[in-house]
């Protein structure tokens, strides 16, 4: 391996703790050109081996150090991938194993190979065995001597996509030569029925015969027996396209030639075909492309569109967390090049390429872009944006990013941008304002369904609420509760009957009146998707879908009531929003953009009509997202985030702590943050055994650094655990 380190390095073992820093180890001579930043090594700790990452060098010194004990060169990542690990780690507050893991091959077991059997041992040379396995038959000091003295090395491998055994024919059969093996010929016959090359499994039924006499048929040459994955994520591409055909669809593209990252603000429904024009244009310089996209289910749907528009012969691979262990077969064949084009989910944004070329992140704003932390060690929370945009930095790929309203963030972030491509056309649409209304669904946004439905039209409407609402609003002048310090919009917590805010965590009891005009007649219950439904029900009286996350009912019928996720799937005549308010104010700063993405994208999934009711119609969100106008938004959004001190302008990191109240207070108070970075809290959450804090600073490092010392601190109070979430989606 090139850029090979001094004789003393040191290795980050993946092991899921935060305790663990990266430990020391010499190398022995032999090892010494095979050892450099980002091996992969087998290192002894406590006497066992484990599996590790070279990070860097450790300095000379005189203290003796334990050996590195053997180099697993397939599971090196490289010195640009091991860099990109340890800038998400930092950044993100993650502990680095965490991070390590999911740039190595999914699914790996701590498997031994069997190098030199003991006597009495039932294993054979070139066997593989689990360390479970191995120290339960040997015991823990057993093996940990088995080791020593060389008889098993640690050798970790991927699980085995399931794959079916072949048969393939290599010749007929001389005359005379199965005479005597009727079983034998009868196989032979059915084999040559069935086209010369079958399943094992259908062959056999076929001819009504057992297994026993294959293996005879193989000794003899006349077939040969092998294994087919049954399921392949790998597949070629079909020849639907060339490269005029996309060039000319695309030709904004030709700016990627200039290299770096760019943004392109493109409708939905052109975002397969733009990222299959980048790609061919990696590929047709020899390159890999990687696509990334939010979430699992569009993937069908966009390596479809890659498999009918790339040329014949191109190689199309999908990665994803649900593959299972077929993902291990698309893992290796990026590494070596065996694939050109990845389409993945975020974990595939760490997967290794021969020959990175451009990387294209759809719909970029997506929340499911970004992982949710996890308690501990058991995830590395981290933003599909912010890992590429390191990537693309080390690694000097071309890099896209693709949305019809990019996030505030990649806004702010001041990249190159392509000229927009506008919708060919857009909805009738109609406002209806509710002010001094205290009705749900108002006449006029029910004569709309019912006009869309009497001339055999489908509608969709969009509610924001699977529950009770989380705001208090007056339906008087549409003010809502807003936090004196933070001005986000206070939740309401229907146990305690108080507001929280959720970015400082003060509360207060829940107002009688009006703070804005002195009205009595609040609101502590918004609309829900089942009350809606219910309504519309009972006013329309026809059947009414419903389609969320849990649940889908009566989906052919002519109105459909869901959550935004899955109503803004597909387009609709009409898509009817009866609570745009409760978009653009629910709890959290980055709610008016979230809501403003929510009825900008409606713009577009509605073919002939959209209607919306508020109580602010003048919301600057509100216009700018029915009028498209995403400059105008992003320029009065950022300017308010800027003046609050919000992202992207500051950056928080959210500290979840589980534990007994002592434990956690314990932890926080040890928490000292430096000069610049302030801590927020805890404050209990609703559930009574998680607590939360924030610390928030002007600039991200300091915010993780503070974080990942909070983190430490807290996993040494016996009980507690913490989880870590650097500039979370929600607060």
């Amino acid at each position: 391996m090139s850029g090979s380190l001094p004789h003393r390095v040191r290795v980050c073992l993946l092991i899921p703790t935060r305790a663990l820093p990266p430990l020391s180890y010499s190398v022995p001579d032999a090892l010494v050109p095979a050892v450099g930043p980002g091996a992969a090594v087998a290192a002894p700790l406590s006497g066992y081996s484990r599996l590790g990452i070279v990070v860097g060098e450790e300095p000379s010194g005189e203290r003796p150090l334990q050996e590195i004990r053997r180099v697993i060169d397939r599971l090196s990542i490289g010195p640009e991938l091991l860099e990109l690990c340890r800038r998400i780690s930092d950044s993100c507050s993650a502990p680095l194993p965490a991070v390590l893991r999911l740039a190595l091959p999914p699914g790996l077991r701590d498997a031994y190979r069997v190098l030199d059997p003991a006597p009495g041992w039932s294993w054979r040379p070139g066997s593989r065995v689990s360390r479970g396995v191995l120290r339960r038959e040997l015991g823990g000091e057993g093996l940990k001597l088995a080791e020593a003295a060389g008889r098993v090395e640690l050798d970790p491998v991927p699980p085995h996509p399931p794959a079916a055994e072949w048969a393939t024919l290599l010749r007929d059969a001389a005359d005379g030569e199965l005479d005597r093996a009727p079983r034998q010929r009868q196989l032979l016959e059915t084999l040559k029925e069935l086209g010369g090359e079958a399943p094992v499994r259908a062959l056999l039924s076929g001819a009504g015969a057992s297994r026993a006499a294959l293996p005879r048929l193989a000794e003899r040459g006349l077939i040969r027996l092998w294994r087919r994955v049954e399921r392949s994520y790998i597949h070629g591409a079909e020849g639907g396209g060339s490269r005029g055909s996309l060039a000319a669809a695309y030709p904004e593209l030709e700016a990627l030639s200039g290299g770096g990252a760019l943004v392109w603000r493109l409708p939905l429904r052109e975002q397969a075909g733009a990222a299959a024009a980048a790609a061919l244009r990696a590929v047709g310089r020899g390159e890999q492309a990687l696509i990334l996209l939010p979430e699992a289910r569009m993937l069908e749907e966009v390596r479809r569109a890659l498999v009918e528009r790339l040329p014949r012969g191109v190689r199309i691979a999908a990665y994803h967390g649900g593959a299972g262990a077929e993902r291990a077969e698309v893992y290796e064949a990026a590494k070596r090049g065996g694939v050109d084009v990845v389409v993945g989910t975020r974990p595939a944004v760490l997967l290794p390429l021969a020959r990175p070329g451009v990387a294209v992140v759809v719909d970029e704003p997506n929340e499911s872009h970004r992982s949710a932390p996890a308690l501990e060690y058991e995830n590395a929370a981290f933003h599909t944006r912010d890992a590429v945009l390191e990537r693309q930095r080390l690694e000097c790929m071309e890099l896209l990013f693709l949305s019809p309203a990019p996030s505030l963030e990649l806004r702010a972030a001041g990249l190159r941008e392509l000229p927009p491509r506008e919708l060919p056309g857009r909805p009738g649409i109609r406002l209806v304002d509710l002010r001094g209304s205290g009705v749900a669904l108002s006449a006029h946004l029910l004569d709309e369904i019912r006009c869309c439905i009497r001339y055999g039209g489908r509608a969709g409407v969009l509610v924001n609420r699977l529950g009770y609402a989380t705001v208090v609003r007056c339906n008087g002048c549409g003010a809502v509760a807003t936090c004196l310090r933070c001005d986000l919009p206070e939740r309401f917590h229907r146990r305690t009957r108080m507001l929280v805010c959720g970015g400082c965590g003060s509360e207060r009891p829940a107002p009688e009146a009006c703070e804005s005009c002195g009205s009595g007649r609040l609101s502590f219950t918004g609309l829900t998707v089942e009350r809606v439904r219910e309504g519309l029900k009972r006013r329309l009286g026809t059947g009414i879908g419903l389609h969320t996350a849990e649940l889908s009912e009566d989906l052919e019928a002519p109105a459909v009531v869901g959550t935004a996720r899955k109503i803004l799937e597909c387009e609709w005549d009409l898509i009817a929003v009866p609570d745009a308010d409760s978009l653009l104010q629910a709890g959290g700063f980055r709610a008016v953009e979230k809501g403003f993405r929510i009825l900008f994208t409606a713009v577009e999934r509605a073919r002939s009509r959209l209607a919306v009711q508020t109580r602010d119609p003048e919301h600057y969100a509100l216009r700018a997202a029915l009028r498209r106008d995403y400059e105008g938004f992003a320029r009065a959004e950022l300017s308010r985030r800027r003046a609050a001190g919000y992202p992207p302008y500051s950056h928080l990191a959210v500290l979840t702590l589980e534990g007994s109240e002592s434990g956690v207070l314990h932890a926080v108070e040890s928490t000292r943050p430096d000069p610049g970075v302030d801590l927020l809290g805890p404050i209990p959450l609703e559930n009574g055994s998680r607590w939360q804090a924030i610390l928030r600073a002007r600039d991200r490092e300091s915010v993780a650094a503070a974080a990942r010392r909070a983190a430490r601190g807290a996993s040494r109070v016996r009980g507690v655990r913490v989880q870590v979430d650097i500039d979370p989606e929600e607060v």
